[in-house]
């Protein structure tokens, strides 16, 4: 019997965006599991757990377990991997109307910096909230794509 993984748990795990981790969703109890490039190297490895602290040591052996997961106990959620910010932002300011806040946002998201003044800017114009929602509806319709086309079950 396959529980199924709850959406927010997924988008969370797209928004806090952490460096070097890797995301597996256990399809028989919904649970979303996060592990570090370095656990997952670990148990690559064989490292000996005693040589880790207490606190990651059940994360190694669950690295081990999907690694060596044959009855396709563990999928991976690779769409963490393939989202992108930058296309998101592009997306949402061709949605605004206002030629002026369009104009302006597009400059603002040429060269280095460009996610701060994004930010920045959106709050300027009194459309973070805008912003927000926009981004959080559509990390959600992609991980809803993301989940049927890899037959995962999900509730909201």
């Amino acid at each position: 019997m396959k529980k199924p993984v709850k959406l927010d748990e997924l988008v969370g795990e797209i928004e806090m965006d952490l460096e070097d981790t890797f995301t597996y969703i256990d399809v028989t109890t919904g649970e979303v599991i996060t592990l570090t490039g370095e656990e997952i190297r670990a148990a690559e490895d064989e490292r000996p757990l005693e040589n880790f602290p207490e606190w990651q040591r059940e994360n190694i052996e669950r690295a081990i377990c999907i690694l060596e997961d044959e009855q396709g106990k563990y999928a991976d959620f690779t769409l963490k991997n393939d989202y992108n910010e930058y296309e998101l932002i592009e997306k949402f300011i061709s949605t605004l109307e206002d030629e002026k806040i369009n104009e302006a946002l597009n400059d603002a998201i040429i060269g280095k910096g460009a996610f701060r003044r994004f930010k920045d800017k959106v709050i300027e114009f009194g459309i973070d909230k805008q912003w927000y929602t926009y981004k959080e509806n559509r990390i959600k319709e992609l991980v809803i794509e993301w989940c049927i086309e890899h037959d995962i079950e999900f509730q909201h």
